[in-house]
């Protein structure tokens, strides 16, 4: 557990005042006294979570194998007819997105099984990463992955993305791939906003509505009958400029996927 020999911070979920120290396999609230437990080496802040429909599936842990198999995020096939980009060029282009240098202090938001997580932490081998995901059986995954592939710097949180336990100006980077439409995105964003640093940049990987053709939009309605929101291109530009961010560039939109970087001003 790197909490108490890292840079960084967690913010009390009880009191919303006192920062939290790791105390043998508790987290302990300098403030107002709150115990939570660790349990599997997460930090448990959701004992009992209610999960929204379209992220159910994500509890069991055998969901996390399935995500990063050659079944989906693997497929190049499948990813090339869905996202038009496989994974690996994904991630190459977050990285520059991000502007990453390596001693960063980074949070992968609705972390899932840490398929982004695991190779930020490889990269910021100074820094400090922070998978956050409201599914403890994709946590539980995430963790085996990093404990088999010998990686240590990072940190993973069972927590909810409309209560980041995080004090403001704490990230140098924030990624959120493939979740923005589980949560309430306007109030997540604004979130994001406040606890980037100023200068940090914000990573994000969407559903995209394309629009138009009978295909299309026979895909879309299924996509919201499964809960997922495909995001209009300029809908999505509204919604970062009104939590605040700038420089928001497009750096993939094809098929059904898109990332996006957007910058919190100086």
């Amino acid at each position: 557990m790197i909490l108490n020999n890292s840079p960084l911070k967690l913010a009390c979920p009880a009191c919303k005042t006192g920062h939290l120290t790791l105390e043998s396999e508790t987290i302990h609230c300098t403030a107002c006294g709150a115990l939570f437990p660790v349990r599997n080496g997460i930090i448990d802040f959701l004992p009992t979570s209610k999960e929204p429909p379209a992220a159910a599936p994500m509890k069991l842990e055998c969901m996390g194998r399935f995500y990063e198999s050659r079944l989906w995020r693997r497929n190049i096939l499948l990813t090339a007819l869905f996202l038009g980009i496989p994974f690996d060029r994904e991630y190459e282009l977050i990285l520059r997105a991000a502007n990453l240098k390596g001693d960063e202090i980074l949070l992968d938001l609705a972390c899932g099984p840490g398929t982004y997580t695991r190779p930020f932490a490889k990269r910021l081998t100074q820094g400090t990463v922070v998978g956050l995901d409201l599914s403890f059986g994709m946590l539980l995954y995430a963790v085996k992955r990093a404990q088999f592939e010998g990686v240590s710097n990072l940190l993973f949180i069972h927590g909810d993305a409309l209560d980041l336990p995080f004090p403001d100006n704490q990230f140098d980077a924030v990624n959120c791939c493939g979740a923005l439409h589980l949560f309430p995105y306007g109030h997540v964003l604004r979130k994001v906003a406040h606890i980037l640093k100023p200068g940090g940049r914000f990573t994000v990987g969407a559903v995209r509505h394309t629009g138009g053709g009978s295909l299309t939009r026979l895909r879309e309605y299924l996509w919201q009958k499964s809960g997922v929101y495909p995001f209009p291109q300029n809908e999505l530009k509204s919604l970062l400029e009104e939590a605040g961010f700038t420089d928001i560039i497009w750096h993939h939109a094809k098929r059904c996927y898109q990332v996006v970087s957007a910058m919190k001003p100086q």
